[in-house]
C-alpha cells in the first residue's frame, strides 16, 4: 500500500469520526459518519492528485476530511420551520451574483482535474516553454474540444441541475409555507444559500494546487543573472574540442522518437519488448531531468547533449525565446560536416516549439511536416487528425523518404518522432481498431491508452520489418527511443503510478559491441549524444561530448555523479556558459 492510500484512509477515517462529536440526535450523528466518508470518496476520487507533486494531494485530502465532516453535520442539521404562505421574498441582485459565483466555482471545480489530466502541471518547465516559445499549431485542436467536454458541459450541466432544484425548492417553499433552513448552533441560514457554502470551499481546496506551481524552481531560475558555472567548465565538452574520427565506411542513421515511450509498457507493447530483447538494449532506459522533459527537449538533449533552459526574461528577445540554440553544436552540425544527407519528417505541424527553425538551424537539416505533405499533395489540404495526422500515414512516408535518401548515394540520417500516444489520451485510429479486434484485444471505451499503446507496438514493428529488408539495411544504424518519460500516463496505462518510469532506448546494427554497455546504468537524454556517434562507427576522444558520456565507456554519466535533484538544480540555473549557446560571444 502506498502513502498515498495511507493518508486517504486516516483522511476518511477523520471525516467519518468528526461528526459523531456534534449534539445531535444519535441516528442523524450515525447518518453523519455514513454521509461523510461518501463526500470524501467523490472529492478524493474527483482526479488523480497522484499526478501532483509535493504535499499538494495530502493537503488537499487532509482539507477534504473536513469539508466532507462539514457538509456531513450540515446535511444532518437541516430543519424544516414555519414560514408564510404565497411567494417567499428574494432579492434577484443578490440571487444573481450567487448564481454566477456558483458557475464561477463549478468551473473551477471541474477545470482543475480536467487541467491535471491533460497538463502536466507538475513539471512547469514544459507549460513556461508552451507559452513563451512562439506558436502552438496543433495543440489546439484536441486541447479546446477536450476542454468543452471535460469542463464547460459538466459545469455548465450541473449548474444548470442547481438552477432547477432552486427553482423548485422555491416553489415547494412557497407553496407549503415552510422553509427549509440549516440550524447549526448559532447559525441559521436558507437551503437557497448553503449552494456557495458548498460550492465556494470545495473550488478553494482545488485552487491549492496553484500557489506549488506559481512557487517552482522553474520560475526562479527563468529571470536568475548568469553566474560563472564551475559545474559546466568541469563537465561540458565542447565539440569543437576533441577528435571525432570515423572508423570504416560511414554508417546510414535511422532516429526514431517514440512519443512517451517506456519501457514499463512492455505487457501492451510487447513487439517492442521483443526487440528490445534482440537489440542492443540500453535498460533500465533512460530518466527525465531538467530541461529534457518535454518533446522538443528531450530530442535537444539527445542531439545536442545539453538541456533545453529557458534562461531570461521574454522581453530580451522580443517576446521569442531562441529555442533552437544556435551556438550549441549538435549531431545534425557534426554530420552535415560529414556531407550526410539528413531529413526529420513528423505529422504535426513544424511550427510547434519552434521545431522547424530547431532543426534547420542545426545542420540544415529538411523537415517535412504536415505543411510540407500537404504541399506535395499527400496530405488533403483540410485534413486534420489529433496533432496533424496520424502514424500510420507518417510511417508510410517514411518508406517513401528513406527510399529516396538511400538512392542519392551519400550517408544520410533520417529522423522521425511519432504522435498517438501523446498525452493524455492518445489517438485510436479506425485502421487500429480493426487491428486490434481482429488480435483479440479489448478495446475499452473509458479508456482507449492501452490500445493506443497496443497499436504502437503493431506499427513501429512493422516499420523496422520493413527496413530489415532493404538492401541499405546492413550499413544502417537504428536507433528507437522514447522522446522523454511521461510519469501521468502510467495510470491510463494501469500501471502502478508510484513505479520508476524511464523512456525507451534500444539500438540495432550498433557498430560496438553491445557486451561494451553494463547493464543497470543511470543515464540521461544527454548521454545519447556521444553514444549514437559511437554507435555509428565514429571514434571519440574521451567518449565524451556535450554535458553526455558515452554508455559504452566507464567513464560515470552525470546522473551517476549527482543524486538527480541536485543534477536538475545544476541543470536549472543560469550560467553564461549556457547563455553562450542561445546567444553567442558577448562583448
Amino acid at each position: 500500500m502506498t502513502s498515498y492510500s495511507i493518508h486517504f484512509i486516516v483522511a476518511l477515517v477523520f471525516s467519518a469520526v468528526i461528526p459523531l462529536f456534534f449534539r445531535n440526535p444519535l441516528k442523524k450523528r450515525l447518518l453523519a459518519a455514513l454521509i461523510a466518508p461518501v463526500f470524501q470518496y467523490i472529492l478524493f476520487y474527483n482526479f488523480d492528485l497522484g499526478l501532483l507533486e509535493g504535499l499538494v494531494p495530502f493537503l488537499i485530502s487532509y482539507l477534504g476530511a473536513v469539508f466532507s465532516a462539514c457538509m456531513a453535520v450540515l446535511a444532518v442539521s437541516l430543519r424544516s420551520v414555519p414560514g408564510s404562505s404565497g411567494a417567499v421574498p428574494v432579492s434577484r441582485i443578490r440571487l444573481a451574483l450567487s448564481f454566477v459565483l456558483a458557475y464561477v466555482c463549478l468551473c473551477v471545480i471541474f477545470a482543475l482535474p480536467w487541467a491535471v489530466d491533460v497538463f502536466p502541471l507538475s513539471n512547469v518547465e514544459v507549460i513556461l516553454f508552451a507559452i513563451f516559445s512562439g506558436t502552438n499549431a496543433g495543440a489546439e485542436n484536441f486541447v479546446v474540444p477536450s476542454l468543452v467536454q471535460k469542463v464547460v458541459l459538466p459545469a455548465s450541466g450541473t449548474f444548470v441541475f442547481i438552477l432547477v432544484l432552486h427553482v423548485v425548492l422555491h416553489f415547494v417553499q412557497s407553496r407549503k409555507g415552510i422553509l427549509y433552513e440549516v440550524h447549526l448552533w448559532k447559525f441559521r441560514t436558507g437551503l437557497n444559500r448553503i449552494t456557495l457554502f458548498v460550492l465556494v470551499p470545495y473550488a478553494c481546496m482545488f485552487l491549492l494546487v496553484v500557489p506549488g506551481i506559481v512557487s517552482s524552481t522553474p520560475f526562479r531560475a527563468f529571470f536568475q543573472q548568469p553566474i560563472d558555472s564551475e559545474f559546466y567548465r568541469e563537465y561540458y565538452v565542447h565539440p569543437d574540442s576533441v577528435q571525432i574520427q570515423l572508423q570504416g565506411e560511414p554508417k546510414n542513421l535511422i532516429v526514431i522518437f517514440l512519443e512517451s515511450m517506456e519501457p514499463n509498457f512492455s505487457k501492451l507493447t510487447s513487439e517492442i519488448a521483443d526487440l528490445e530483447k534482440s537489440s542492443l538494449n540500453f535498460a533500465p532506459g533512460g530518466q527525465n531531468v531538467s530541461g529534457t522533459t518535454w518533446t522538443i527537449a528531450g530530442i535537444t538533449g539527445k542531439l545536442c547533449g545539453i538541456p533545453l533552459n529557458m534562461p531570461m526574461g521574454i522581453n530580451e528577445h522580443h517576446g521569442k525565446l531562441p529555442t533552437y540554440l544556435p551556438y550549441a553544436k549538435c549531431l545534425m552540425d557534426l554530420l552535415a560536416e560529414k556531407e550526410y544527407n539528413q531529413l526529420y519528417a513528423q505529422g504535426s505541424s513544424g511550427e510547434f516549439t519552434q521545431k522547424r527553425t530547431f532543426w534547420t538551424k542545426h545542420g540544415n537539416v529538411d523537415i517535412h511536416d504536415i505543411e510540407y505533405y500537404k504541399s506535395v499533395g499527400k496530405i488533403p489540404e483540410k485534413y486534420h487528425e489529433f496533432w496533424g495526422f496520424e502514424d500510420r500515414k507518417l510511417y508510410g512516408f517514411a518508406r517513401e523518404e528513406l527510399d529516396s535518401l538511400a538512392k542519392q548515394g551519400k550517408p544520410f540520417a533520417f529522423y522521425m518522432l511519432t504522435v498517438d500516444t501523446h498525452q493524455p489520451f492518445g489517438y485510436l485510429d479506425d485502421s487500429c481498431k480493426i487491428t486490434l479486434k481482429d488480435i483479440g484485444f479489448e478495446i475499452k471505451s473509458d479508456n482507449q491508452f492501452p490500445a493506443v499503446l497496443r497499436c504502437a507496438s503493431l506499427q513501429l514493428a512493422s516499420f523496422l520489418e520493413w527496413i530489415k529488408e532493404q538492401p541499405w539495411f546492413g550499413n544502417t544504424v537504428i536507433s528507437v527511443m522514447g522522446d522523454h518519460a511521461t510519469p501521468m500516463l502510467s495510470n491510463k496505462a494501469e500501471l502502478n503510478p508510484t513505479d520508476s518510469v524511464y523512456w525507451t532506448n534500444f539500438i540495432i546494427n550498433s557498430a560496438v559491441d553491445g557486451k561494451a554497455y553494463r547493464r543497470g546504468r543511470s543515464y540521461s537524454s544527454m548521454d545519447m549524444f556521444p553514444t549514437l556517434l559511437e554507435s555509428m562507427g565514429f571514434e571519440l576522444e574521451g567518449h565524451s561530448i556535450g554535458l553526455g558520456r558515452s554508455l559504452y565507456a566507464d567513464k560515470p554519466t552525470l546522473l551517476e555523479i549527482y543524486d538527480r535533484p541536485v543534477l536538475d538544480s545544476l541543470l536549472r540555473e543560469r550560467s553564461i556558459q549556457y547563455d553562450y549557446f542561445i546567444m553567442g560571444p558577448q562583448k
